[in-house]
């Protein structure tokens, strides 16, 4: 990161902490906050060695603190100004200052300020038994205990449910709550970034995800009315809740099926369409003209024919066709909605 950018970061981190909390101190705080994220790599990394089978760990293991609510998910679309990128892990919500215990016990192989000079942006890392690396972010550094950082230096192991620290004061109110919280990255030897829901133990959630819109999408924007002709795809306005009622994020798996066809899953999030790239593929997942992702606002659009290789398009057959669209939660929670639509 620029020294330039690093010395304006702090100023605009520097207004939200000390002066009045605004919108535009926020978003640009928060923007270069994740240019320079984007751009974090550590050499650790290449530590890991574990490989999962299944897309599911051997163990579940429990969460580092009491969860509040689950306020990011590794797929919500995230977008302050600066590159949109999938959120790539949790944060998980708690109380500023509840101590942050390992889930999975392991060598300690990282505590760094990594936004430096940023007392938000510290991060103890650990590495389990397994070979899967646990970073957690936003942990207070002046609550790490002494054991961590002897641990870190001599490279050493520590057990499941050790104190790592506490959760850092969080300067940012959004949606009417203070957003204290732990971003959770867990990554294997390929340094793709894997969901923690399936290494951790199961939650308490009862919602299912919504579909509340479909659509038609030609070129990339709303094409009116439910008539089209020529290429075109569909898209879903959906959301999930995770034990709060205002922090949208998307659901883990969405698939559809076509005039009665076998189902078509458009991704299931047991990691990111990027592997270990949190940018590629999200201004194709979801529809960008249509998504946000900020502090301020949470709409999420997602264009149906997405897939790795290129945009899917839909029938072109002369009639009338009908769409099933089916969504689910990490726990098995479901929706299923249909719309109608006909090609001229």
């Amino acid at each position: 990161m620029k020294l330039r950018t690093a010395a304006f970061f702090i100023l605009s981190l520097n207004l939200i902490s000390c002066g009045p909390v605004n919108s535009d101190n926020i978003s640009t705080a928060k923007r270069l906050h994740d240019d320079a994220e984007l751009q974090f790599q550590s050499a650790y990394l290449a530590l890991a060695t574990g490989k999962l089978k299944n897309n599911r760990p051997e163990t579940r293991y429990p969460w580092p603190f009491e969860v509040l609510s689950i306020g990011h998910t590794m797929s919500s679309y995230q977008n302050y100004g600066g590159n949109p990128y999938f959120h790539h892990g949790l944060d998980i919500r708690g109380d500023a200052g509840a101590d942050v215990l390992a889930s999975a016990g392991g060598k300690v192989v990282n505590i760094e300020n990594y936004v430096a000079g940023l007392a938000p942006y510290w991060e103890v890392a650990v590495l389990d038994e397994q070979g899967f690396l646990w970073q957690y972010h936003h942990v207070d550094k002046d609550s790490i205990p002494d054991e961590i950082w002897q641990a870190f230096r001599n490279k050493t192991s520590i057990s499941q449910g050790t104190k790592i620290g506490e959760i850092y004061y969080w300067p940012v109110v959004t949606y009417g709550e203070r957003y204290h919280h732990v971003h959770l990255n867990i990554l294997d030897a390929d340094s793709n970034y894997l969901n923690p829901f399936a290494f951790l133990e199961e939650l308490p959630d009862q919602k299912s995800p919504q579909i509340e819109e479909i659509g038609l999408l030609k070129n990339g924007r709303l094409s009116e009315g439910n008539i089209v002709s020529g290429d075109y795809t569909i898209y879903a306005k959906v959301h999930d809740l995770i034990l709060h009622d205002k922090f949208v994020v998307p659901p883990y798996e969405i698939s559809y099926s076509v005039d009665g066809s076998d189902p078509i899953t458009v991704w299931k999030f047991d990691n990111i369409p990027g592997g270990g790239s949190r940018e590629q593929y999200v201004s194709q997942f979801f529809n960008p003209s249509m998504t946000c992702g900020s502090y301020r606002c949470r709409e999420l659009v997602i264009d149906l024919g997405f897939t790795t290789s290129g945009t899917n398009y839909f029938t072109d057959a002369i009639g009338p066709h009908t769409i099933e669209i089916h969504t689910r939660d990490f726990v098995g929670n479901a929706t299923s909605a249909t719309f109608h639509w006909q090609v001229q």
